[in-house]
């Protein structure tokens, strides 16, 4: 799999490819990780951690 091929990187940045069954997937060029965002689970955790986090602060307070 060619996961360095441009119509897989939306904008350069963000790996979106529905055939890639992994998760995370190694960055272009810099190195580091990235995640798969053709994947649900990638969603959860870019749009879930930040929520809870949100969310246990707000408990916390009140």
């Amino acid at each position: 799999m060619n996961r360095d091929d441009d119509r897989h990187w939306k904008g350069g940045i963000f790996y979106f490819n529905p055939d890639d069954p992994d998760l995370v997937v190694p960055k272009r060029g810099i190195g580091g990780r990235t995640l798969n965002y053709a994947r649900p689970m990638a969603w959860l955790i870019t749009v879930g951690g930040p929520v809870v986090m949100a969310a246990i602060a707000y408990v916390a307070k009140h």
